[in-house]
């Protein structure tokens, strides 16, 4: 297979890029593309940086330059949902862009519109709308599966577990308890980024397998007291391992 893989920092991109061999430096404008063998498959990694829209358009180069087979993004995230601790692991299933609001048109939140057209006669506007953009359910079965059945590191104290579940992500960082509260209230979603939402409608315009992964980095309270280098070198080991046991697995 040939597998395409984000992380907004590069960072995050470590531990999947220690795993290929024969690995190479490609420059594509401004974007740098790294690809390597890993288990027999074709990778290609890049680096996108925060925010949705340097997300999209890094997730679309990868797959026009590319054409990937699917598309896989780990990173960081705030945990929302009251049950998560710094470390743990969350396996997406679908993803919302939680600060798209066309609330006043009748949508729910982080609806989005499409195939907007404005009739000649009445002025009436129509579109389609979708709110969630799936990851691929055999994939988010897999990895869940597989990290599972894991030992990972403690991540300071703390033995770190794995939930599958909603994501959400925004051009935001969320820094309160309030908005956290909020999010979570309004989507139940388990975590936020700033990416994965717009990777995930990258990957569904262009019928793309997609799966997300990502480590918790804070608390939905902000109570936890670990530094982000310390939780982000067991966090990206963490996932590293998981990656690895899914590259091993999927497509055989």
């Amino acid at each position: 297979m040939k597998i395409g893989i984000i992380g907004a920092m590069d960072e995050e991109l470590i531990p999947i890029r220690a795993l290929a061999s024969h690995l190479e430096k490609i420059q594509k404008g401004n974007r740098t593309f790294w690809h390597g063998d890993i288990h027999g498959h074709q990778v290609y990694l890049t680096r996108c940086d925060p925010g949705k829209a340097n997300a999209i358009i890094a997730a679309q180069q990868l797959m026009d330059f590319f054409t990937p087979d699917c598309v896989l993004n780990m990173g960081s995230s705030g945990a929302l949902s009251p049950e998560l601790e710094v470390g743990d692991l969350v396996v997406a299933t679908e993803a919302i862009q939680h600060d798209f609001d066309l609330t006043g048109w009748g949508l729910k939140p982080g609806e989005i519109i499409f195939d907007v057209h404005t009739a000649e006669d009445t002025g009436q506007i129509t579109f389609t709308s979708k709110q969630t953009f799936p990851t691929y359910e055999k994939f988010s079965k897999l990895a869940f599966e597989i990290a599972q059945s894991l030992e990972l590191k403690n991540v300071g104290d703390h033995s770190p577990k794995v939930f599958t579940g909603r994501i959400v992500s925004g051009d935001q960082f969320i820094s309160s308890v309030e908005k956290a509260g909020q999010l979570w209230q309004t989507h139940q979603a388990l975590c936020v980024d700033m990416e994965a939402a717009a990777i995930a409608q990258a990957c569904d315009i262009n019928a793309v397998p997609f799966l997300c992964v990502r480590a918790m980095s804070d608390k939905a309270d902000h109570s936890a007291n670990i530094s982000f280098t310390d939780f982000l070198v067991t966090a990206t080991a963490n996932y590293g391992t998981l990656f690895d046991k899914f590259l091993q697995r999927v497509g055989r």
